[in-house]
């Protein structure tokens, strides 16, 4: 067999920029793909003006060109991480001279439609300008969608589009004018069951039109999103496309997570030294000003959205407040919910608010404490349960997405037959108050029987929730006639 090569084009990708899980898995599926024998993976991203080049040895490979759309030329130089030679780097003053990667104080930028378009013409032109071997283009969420439009349309390439949609959520709606802007085909793009979207264009849809197969990132979203329920405005166009449809689950980096590899954590632990993961708790209550580390210790950790359940964690907290038990929120999103975290930073004894994103804190509130709340009104993956169980964190989480495909409610175990199960932790079904403090109290239940708590715990640590079955899953799609 012929050696396989792959483009994967992202528009973000940890440690470089990341905004959220689209940059770790954009940094641990090329990693595990490459693990395999004879695959060669290429990753291409936007350097953006943030992204410190010293730091992280990217150097200029040589190559600049210029690309006119519109009568504009835009000129692109490209770069290269002179210690992964397969991670290509695009800058343009448009696309990355920006303090955000999407969006700032004032919301998203009003050119995103140009700036990705951009980056999309960019990821194909670096292919054939610098001649790589490509078999299958990867592309990730809205911001790269156009790939497969102008791979079909523009440039006639034959390579396989995969198109990952992480988040249906955001699909990359803009005016018609773009269409101009990018010199898109209109006859042959601009369509009900493409690009066109209530006079609007939608690069996400497009994208799914135009891809040679479609993926998320667990297998009940990819059932979820075909509902009127879930499906965003584009179930009907999903359900039209379900042939073409699958769910591949997200896993973690095995090389960045964990916390006997963790550099960023007070104290290494495994199953076998499961004692020292209480030395962390420690570190972290003599860190946060916690009073008393025998009580249980809930985290979270994400981005402050309606997504995320924030909603209900801030209605939750006037009953947390009475708990034997410590809470530490950790996070950034939404500018008014950012305010209202803000407003009530040190309002309650036992809940400690940050707000902000550190990940080394991150990794810190992982290996220390015992329960990961995630009060989700929808998931598609989701990393933190996966990751929080790494280091033998318990996940609370609502009953979706990928929650439901990676957490199994501990009073739904056979604990005769434990190695049966993936991940243990507590689910509930129903968003509302009652149902997220019915599994608080759960929680705390279990807490209360620890010889039950560790065996939990000590089993989530053992649970593979790596890429090595995924990858191979997406091997047979870009391989797959």
């Amino acid at each position: 067999m012929s050696e396989l090569g792959v483009l994967f084009c992202t528009s973000e990708m940890y440690p470089y920029a990341k905004s959220g899980g689209l940059g770790d898995v954009s940094q641990s599926l090329p990693e595990a793909l490459r693990k395999e024998k004879g695959v060669k993976v290429y990753t291409i991203m936007p350097l953006y003006q943030t992204i410190d080049r010293e730091k992280f040895g990217l150097e200029y490979s040589g190559l600049t060109f210029k690309y006119v759309l519109r009568g504009v030329s835009h000129q692109f130089d490209i770069f290269v991480n002179k210690c992964n030679l397969y991670e290509l780097f695009v800058y343009n003053p448009i696309l990355c001279d920006r303090e955000g990667l999407y969006y700032d104080a004032y919301g998203d930028f009003g050119d995103n439609g140009l700036r990705f378009g951009l980056l999309s013409y960019a990821c194909l032109e670096v292919m054939i300008r610098m001649n790589l071997k490509i078999d299958a283009i990867h592309v990730n969420d809205w911001q790269t969608a156009l790939i497969p439009v102008l791979a079909k349309t523009h440039y006639y390439l034959t390579q396989k589009c995969i198109l990952t949609i992480h988040n249906l959520m955001y699909q990359g709606i803009f005016g018609k004018e773009v269409m101009l802007d990018l010199e898109l085909d209109w006859e042959r793009v601009f369509k009900p069951e493409s690009l066109e979207y209530y006079d609007s264009v939608n690069f996400l849809k497009a994208g799914i039109h135009f891809a040679d197969a479609v993926t998320t990132v667990s297998p009940t979203y990819a059932n979820e999103i075909q509902t009127l329920a879930y499906g965003c405005g584009l179930d009907d166009v999903l359900r039209n496309n379900s042939w073409k449809l699958q769910g591949v689950l997200n896993g973690v980096s095995e090389e960045v997570f964990g916390p006997k590899v963790d550099t960023m954590i007070h104290k290494n632990f495994n199953v076998r030294d499961y004692k020292y993961k209480h030395d962390n708790k420690k570190a972290l209550a003599q860190e946060l000003g916690f009073m008393s580390v025998d009580k249980p210790l809930f985290i979270f950790i994400g981005r402050f959205t309606h997504q995320k359940g924030i909603d209900l964690l801030i209605e939750s907290f006037n009953l947390l407040k009475d708990f034997e038990a410590n809470f530490v929120i950790l996070g950034s999103g939404e500018e008014h919910y950012n305010h209202i975290f803000k407003s009530i930073a040190t309002n309650y004894h036992n809940i400690n608010i940050i707000v902000g994103y550190d990940e080394a804190r991150s990794r810190r509130m992982y290996a220390a404490a015992d329960f990961l709340i995630m009060p989700s009104l929808f998931e598609p993956c989701g990393l933190n349960q996966m990751i929080a169980m790494k280091y033998g964190t318990l996940p609370i989480v609502s009953k979706t997405g990928g929650l439901k495909d990676t957490v199994v409610d501990f009073t739904d175990v056979d604990y005769d037959h434990l190695k049966a199960y993936s991940g243990i932790g507590i689910t509930y079904e129903e968003h509302n108050l009652f149902w997220f403090m019915h599994a608080i109290a759960k929680a705390l239940s279990l807490y209360g029987n620890r010889k039950k708590f560790e065996k939990i715990s000590k089993h989530d640590m053992q649970v593979d929730n790596s890429w090595k079955k995924s990858a191979k899953t997406y091997i047979d799609l870009y391989t797959k006639p």
